[in-house]
């Protein structure tokens, strides 16, 4: 695996914590990870970049807000895109981008396209990689998904987590949620995304709060009108055996994207980076190269 750099940003009181390889010139291709994942998790992709570019690219990898080793919301808060939006915001300012390719998987596409669409002229490049937003919800479930998130902020709270005697047991957590995933990179992963209790458990180190279902739905109407004002050329990516390659709404949102083109990566379900991290790096060389 390449080498990198571990830094730290502030955003709103929040330490948020990336991974930086390359020298940094130019602008940066920035990588955005999904829900209950962390940076460390595009290091195979990285390293794929890295034999096949000409050049060693710069390259940036925030943990977004907890997740990783980045900050927790203090007591009384919680977990909104707009966050992760204003975090990924932070990252940029603080390196002194003016302009960005951005790499987003799943929730990180997300969190992508709605900085490429708050600020269109500030991305170059946006690949999505299962990365076109949650199933929109109807205004009408909107009360009963307030009193579910109420009650399960009460219940659980910062209490859910699961706790595992070794650090060997959350790798093969991973590998049960996701079967493609090596051993091998199961166990860095495990390593590098747990810690360990007073009680000598290992648990993850993404916040638990993030395991309630959060109070603001998201809607494909809001979505879309992102999507419109994204400007530069965007790479919609999906993994061949992904459940969400047939997703009921996904269409309506593809034709919001004006400038757009679509692979599907054989041998990969969603996790795509982990899955084939080298024919992901040919598809997306070739499309930051166009």
């Amino acid at each position: 695996m390449p080498e990198y750099r571990e830094k730290t940003v502030a955003s709103l009181g929040l330490n948020i914590h990336y991974l930086e390889w390359g020298d940094p010139v130019g602008a940066p291709l920035l990588l955005v990870h999904g829900f209950l994942d962390q940076a460390q998790s595009w290091r195979p992709f990285v390293a794929a970049l890295k034999d096949r570019a000409a050049t060693h690219p710069w390259i940036i990898a925030p943990d977004c807000r907890g997740h990783g080793d980045s900050g927790w919301v203090g007591a009384g808060g919680y977990y909104h895109f707009p966050d992760y939006v204003h975090d990924l915001n932070s990252v940029i300012r603080a390196v002194g981008a003016s302009q960005v390719a951005l790499i987003g998987h799943s929730m990180g596409g997300t969190i992508s396209f709605l900085y490429a669409g708050t600020f269109p002229a500030r991305v170059t490049r946006l690949v999505l990689i299962e990365g076109l937003g949650p199933i929109g919800m109807n205004f009408s479930a909107a009360p009963n998904r307030m009193e579910k998130w109420i009650n399960e902020v009460h219940e659980r709270g910062r209490h859910h987590f699961r706790e595992h005697p070794a650090i060997e047991s959350g790798a093969r957590q991973l590998q049960e949620t996701n079967p493609r995933l090596s051993a091998e990179l199961a166990l860095e992963l495990a390593r590098s995304g747990m810690k360990q209790r007073a009680n000598g458990k290992w648990i993850w180190k993404f916040d638990p709060l993030h395991r309630t279902a959060a109070p603001q739905l998201f809607y494909s109407g809001q979505a879309i009108e992102f999507l419109r004002r994204v400007e530069c050329p965007v790479l919609l990516i999906e993994g061949k055996h992904s459940h969400q390659t047939h997703r009921p709404d996904k269409q309506q949102r593809m034709d919001a994207i004006r400038n757009k083109r679509s692979v599907i990566i054989d041998d990969a379900g969603h996790m795509v980076h982990q899955d084939n991290p080298q024919v992901l790096a040919d598809v997306v060389l070739k499309f930051l190269g166009d």
